[in-house]
């Protein structure tokens, strides 16, 4: 019964052979079924959804895209495609010059009140002594609502401006200002020993500008002894930091703290300074003095008068007591020592500075445009008041011209411009001398003349020989042209070729400040 079935299923004439299934399989493969069958075969909605294309077809030839982008050509996009990408491209050009149209959307209130102070500042060609009150107090008082980026970069941009400033100004910042300074260089030397490398970039910044305004300000090694607690102790910090650090930005920094460092080692130490309190107790009764002087009174004693009416207004000189400092300072290391000159120098300062008529001199000292050296340098004479330097000078011309009066005319003296051989006894030179001589001894001893045995009379002598050779004479530093002959440097020069006396080069202008230019440019930047 099996046998009959599986026969039976072997000989189905409907069911074809393997070997015959396998090869129509492998012509299935290799022939692709047209697009038409195949949309055929879909339902009815997908039929829909399907877009028509080029030659019938829904999908874009992609051996054209890929010949297309081979030959650096952009590929044939579909008509609606094509429509969507120019309507995209228009729309962000569109876009774009709206927003290049657009005005810039307004600054934050704080950075609006920074740039108009840094406006102000640029406006000014120098810092004026009269506006610098004003920009202080607007920095200690204003500047706070800013942020303490934009409060800081307002700070140092001013210091830059101070040290390019007048004498007079830099004292009005020595009387008001050193508190400031002393301010930003703590805070930028925190930042430089705890900050980020933009921190730290933002710091040394700040730093340079308090080194070139510390190297501008008229104070010494007193001034920062009696700021150490404000001032002092950040540059003893930057200073330590300079020296650890192996940066590109420390090394930056350690050439103007090491200047400062040499010129402030060079002067002695302050009076409250000293060792000794024997010397300590000497200069700080110098230092009274001093001061004193400076404010115009007299003595020590209750009865000598007040400070003038001459003296200046606050907020326009340096204190007094900082400028006594810094000329006992001075006068120590003058004269090397608390000797005996030093006392008597320190009285005659006073003396002088006191007088009612030396107030012009008095503000002058404390509006820095004498500075502390200088002022230890003057003689009595240098210190007195106008009024009576006036007074000497004119006495002085009129005994000048008394004496040139009363003097005798000088008699004309009657040179002789011939050589030193000539010998006016005789009327001859020396060489004509010689030659007579030397002649008279040739003449043989028996010879005489016919007249009786005389000798022959000497040849008469001559008053000039032109035939003599001159003396060899340096040409005159100037060619002479009046009336004298003319030099053989001038006989074989042209008429028209004249020498020409050196003309001094014109001096360079003066260079400009780079790196202040440079901080100028750093601190006046937005900040965001």
């Amino acid at each position: 019964m099996a046998t009959s079935s599986a026969a039976a299923s072997a000989m189905d004439p409907t069911e074809e052979p393997p070997a015959k299934r396998a090869r129509h399989q492998e012509e299935a493969v290799e022939t692709p079924v047209p697009a038409a069958e195949v949309s055929a075969a879909l339902p009815a909605e997908q039929q829909q959804e399907e877009v028509p294309g080029s030659g019938g077809s829904g999908d874009i030839d992609l051996d054209g895209e890929f010949d297309a982008l081979l030959g650096g050509e952009a590929p044939l996009a579909a008509p609606s495609e094509a429509g969507a990408a120019v309507s995209s491209a228009g729309g962000d050009e569109e876009l774009l010059m709206q927003q290049l149209l657009e005005p810039p959307p307004p600054a934050p209130p704080e950075e609006q009140a920074r740039r108009k102070f840094a406006e102000r500042l640029s406006r000014m060609e120098r810092l004026d002594e009269e506006a610098l009150p004003e920009m202080l107090k607007e920095l200690q008082e204003v500047a706070s609502s800013w942020g303490s980026i934009r409060r800081m970069r307002s700070v140092a941009l001013l210091l830059v401006y101070v040290s390019r400033s007048s004498r007079v100004c830099r004292a009005a910042f020595v009387a008001e200002g050193l508190g400031l300074l002393g301010e930003l260089l703590g805070d930028s030397v925190t930042a430089l020993e705890a900050g980020s490398a933009t921190e730290r970039q933002e710091a040394g910044m700040r730093c340079l500008a308090c080194l070139a305004c510390l190297a501008a300000l008229p104070i010494g090694r007193s001034t920062m002894w009696e700021q150490r607690l404000t001032l002092g102790k950040p540059f003893d910090r930057l200073h330590r930091w300079c020296g650890r650090e192996k940066s590109a930005l420390a090394a930056e920094l350690r050439a103007p703290t090491q200047a400062l460092c040499r010129r402030w080692r060079q002067q002695p130490k302050p009076a409250l300074q000293d060792g000794s309190p024997e010397k300590k107790a000497l200069r700080v009764k110098v230092l009274e003095i001093i001061k004193q002087g400076l404010q115009g009174i007299a003595g020590c004693s209750p009865a000598s008068p007040g400070p003038g009416p001459g003296m200046l207004s606050p907020g326009l000189g340096m204190p007094s007591a900082t400028v006594a400092a810094e000329v006992e300072t001075a006068l120590f290391g003058l004269h090397g020592g608390a000797t005996a000159e030093y006392r008597q120098h320190a009285r005659m300062l006073r003396n002088n500075l006191a007088l009612a008529g030396n107030a012009f001199l008095r503000n002058r000292i404390l509006a820095g445009e004498i500075s502390a050296k200088e002022l230890a340098e003057m003689d009595s004479r240098s210190l007195a008041p106008e009024s009576l330097q006036e007074k000497r000078r004119v006495a002085e011309l009129e005994t000048l011209r008394s004496v040139v009066a009363k003097s005798p005319t000088p008699e004309k003296s009657h040179m002789d411009w011939r050589d030193a051989t000539y010998d006016p006894s005789t009327g001859a030179s020396r060489e004509d001398l010689e030659a007579a001589s030397q002649e008279q001894q040739q003449q043989p001893k028996g010879s005489s003349s016919s007249d009786g045995g005389m000798p022959a009379p000497a040849p008469l002598l001559r008053a000039a020989n032109p035939t003599a050779t001159p003396l060899p004479m340096e040409p005159p530093p100037t060619p002479f042209t009046d009336g004298h002959p003319a030099t053989p440097l001038r006989q074989g020069m042209a008429a028209d070729h004249q020498v020409m006396p050196e003309v001094m080069a014109t001096p360079a202008p003066e260079e400009e400040d780079e790196q202040g230019t440079e901080l100028i440019r750093w601190f006046s930047q937005t900040v965001m």
